[in-house]
This record gives C-alpha cells, sequence and structure tokens, in this order.
C-alpha cells in the first residue's frame, strides 16, 4: 500500500530511478534554507580560510543547523521516503553543496570524466559513478552484477538551476538496473543521449536511487549552486557521515528523528538486554519496537488513508 506515491511516480520510481517533484518546498522553507546556508558558509570559509568565491561541501549538514536537520523528516517528503525505501532506515548522510561559478579561464573536462581544470582547483565529484561502488565496495560476485538496493536520496534544488551547465545534476535514466562494471568498462564515459541534466527551478526536489549513474556538470552560470542532498540507508547498514550523532541532539529529538539519526528511542543496549554472554545488534534483529517508531507511523497512515495516496 502507498503512503504518497502515485502509480505513475512508482512507475518513474522503479523503472527510471527517479521522481522529480517541482516546487516541492513552499516559498517559507526555501528562504530559511537560504539564509541557513548562509550563516554556514561564513562559519566555514572562518574555519577554513576559505575566500568568498572558494567552493566547499559539508557533510552531516544536519547538526551544523536546524533547518537542515529539519528535513531529514520533512513531513510531506517522509511519506514518500518511506514508500520508496520502508520505514527500517536511519540518515546515512546529509550533504551540503556550495558551488560559485567557474572562475575566469577554468576550462572543465569532458561532461562526467572529471578531467579538467575544475577538478584541478577543488571542484569534485563530476565523473559519472553510482554511489556505494567503489573498489572497495561491491566488488565480489553476485547474481547479476547489480548493486543491491541499499540507499535512496532526496535531492533539495536550493538556487536557479534551470538552465544548462549551472552545476547541474545529470542522471542515467534506468541506469540503476545496469551493472557498474559496465560504466568501467565504458571507461566512464556516457553518451550524452542516454543522459538527462536536471533543469530545475528553486524549491524543486527529486527522489532518486543512488545505483543510478549520475555527475555533477561544470557551473559556467552566473549563479552559485546551492543544493542538499538527503540520504536514507537500512538501519543494518553503516551510516558515513557519522559514529554516532550528539547526544544532546538526540536528546532533543522526537522518537522517530531518534531513530533517523541512527539512535535508539528506547535507550536500550544497542547489543540487547544480554549484551555479556548474547550480543545481538538491536539494528539487525530489533526487539523493541519503540526503536523503530516509523513502523508503526506507517502503519497508522495506511489504516487512516487506506490505499489512496496523499498528494503532495
Amino acid at each position: 500500500m502507498s503512503l504518497a506515491m502515485t502509480p505513475q511516480q512508482r512507475a518513474d520510481f522503479d523503472e527510471q530511478g527517479f521522481v522529480i517533484l517541482e516546487d516541492f518546498l513552499t516559498p517559507a522553507e526555501l528562504e530559511r534554507l537560504l539564509a541557513a546556508i548562509d550563516e554556514v558558509a561564513a562559519e566555514v570559509r572562518t574555519v577554513q580560510g576559505l575566500g568568498p568565491n572558494d567552493p566547499f561541501a559539508v557533510r552531516n549538514a544536519l547538526s551544523h543547523h536546524d533547518a537542515f536537520l529539519d528535513l531529514i523528516d520533512h513531513p510531506r517528503m517522509l511519506p514518500l521516503v518511506v514508500d520508496a525505501i520502508g520505514w527500517n532506515i536511519q540518515i546515512r548522510t546529509t550533504h551540503l553543496d556550495y558551488r560559485p561559478p567557474y572562475p575566469e579561464g577554468i576550462q572543465p573536462g569532458a561532461l562526467g570524466v572529471g578531467d579538467g581544470g575544475d577538478q584541478e582547483v577543488g571542484y569534485r565529484n563530476l565523473s559519472w559513478h553510482p554511489d556505494l561502488a567503489s573498489d572497495s565496495l561491491f566488488m565480489a560476485p553476485s547474481l547479476d552484477g547489480r548493486l543491491p538496493f541499499m540507499e535512496i536520496k532526496v535531492f533539495y534544488v536550493l538556487s536557479d538551476l534551470s538552465e544548462s551547465q549551472s552545476g547541474n545534476l545529470w542522471l542515467v535514466p534506468g541506469s540503476h538496473l545496469r551493472s557498474p562494471s559496465e560504466l568501467r568498462e565504458m571507461g566512464r564515459q556516457v553518451d550524452p543521449s542516454e543522459a538527462l541534466e536536471l533543469r530545475l527551478k528553486p524549491g524543486a526536489a527529486v527522489l532518486w536511487r543512488t545505483a543510478v549513474w549520475h555527475c555533477v556538470g561544470p557551473n559556467l552560470s552566473n549563479r552559485t549552486r546551492k543544493i542538499m542532498h538527503v540520504g536514507y540507508n537500512y538501519r543494518w547498514l553503516r551510516p558515513t557521515d557519522y559514529i554516532t550523532q550528539d547526544q544532546a541532539l538526540v536528546d532533543r529529538s522526537s522518537p522517530i528523528r531518534k531513530q533517523l539519526l541512527g539512535a535508539l528511542a528506547s535507550g536500550g543496549d544497542p547489543l540487547g538486554n544480554d549484551s555479556a554472554f548474547h550480543p545481538s545488534s538491536q539494528y539487525w534483529l530489533t526487539k523493541s519496537d519503540e526503536d523503530v517508531p516509523l513502523r508503526s507511523w506507517a502503519e497508522a497512515r495506511v489504516e487512516t488513508e487506506g490505499d489512496i495516496p496523499v498528494h503532495l
């Protein structure tokens, strides 16, 4: 049963690997997020000694401002997230990316190859790739060579990316159904006719499978690229942005937010009640419903709404 996804959105997510949500954020939400970026940018520049036109990224961004934290359980997005990946989830990453226009004279490399002057001056993640498919992950034999379904991300567009070459996210529709080894054999070069440049206005959001091949295009516009990615994976996988979140942050969070922050809302031992002699990770075999409040939350929504999608 669906909490929020329409049949068309489900088909797009399964077949293409992503769902585009135009005008998802309200003007007030967008204004708050942009103000938060300005605050965090000032801190980053001071701490890292960056100039006003230097690019930067912030991981575990949720810990740097409540505006970012509030995205992880956004009331209109969370039902779609649970429809996409289920309720047994946590945050893997929250990633703020800030990319000013390229300096004059910088020559970008070929799209998705990452071999140009832009790479040399700090504009990273330009090459085609699926997430979680590095040389140290999932290189063992599998049934079909494809990546298992492990995570999704929500891409929040906070600046104007409606024109080409504004630092747009590029996706290869349906490539989550292909093997990462195929991309490596292609030299990480994708025919542009197979790819889609996401030209989106501020306030748009994209719910997508990170196994989809993707890259970031050059920012040859006169605007700074400002985006947020919020990544969700299963609770029995390790997050990448943190080992444990700050306890003060966890303590002031709701039970659902505690689950998403990778904490146990019950406050129990992560290795179970008999951790001395029979340790059992409560992220693998959950014994307390308190630790996965998203389950009862989702079940209650299904009972209330039936199988009628809650349209955004």
